[in-house]
Formats: C-alpha cells, sequence, structure tokens
C-alpha cells in the first residue's frame, strides 16, 4: 500500500495536455513524433510525466521571452 502519493509523478492525459499547452490533439502527435513529448502507454490509455510537460512549456517561455508575434 501507497502512504504518501507526494513521490508519485502525476500523470496526464492527452485532453489535460492539450487544455496545458493550448494545442490540439493533432499538434500532440506531432510534438510526440518529434519526440518533443514522452507518451506512457497504460493499456489503451496515453499519459505523460506532468513535470516532464511543465519542463516543456517552462522551455517555450523561455525561448519566447522578448519575441514580438512569434
Amino acid at each position: 500500500m501507497i502512504g504518501h502519493h507526494s513521490d508519485i509523478p502525476r500523470l496526464i492525459d492527452v485532453k489535460e495536455l492539450s487544455h496545458i499547452t493550448s494545442l490540439q490533439h493533432s499538434a500532440i502527435y506531432e510534438y510526440i513524433k518529434a519526440g518533443e513529448f514522452r507518451p506512457i502507454k497504460l493499456g489503451r490509455k496515453t499519459v505523460f510525466s506532468a513535470d516532464e510537460v511543465a519542463r516543456w512549456v517552462r522551455k517555450k517561455v523561455a525561448g519566447a521571452s522578448g519575441q514580438v508575434g512569434a
């Protein structure tokens, strides 16, 4: 039995990933093909590490800093 959930990585599904990133599902699958997101298969369900997604978002935000019209 697991006593504390704080040490367990949080997993999110494609719908939540889409909500977090504002990307459509088709764009998410293109990013998967490009190696930007690493999917985790749990049976028929595909999930992603919330920590990895957060790092990806921070990287994109940092890369966009100072860009106008990007």
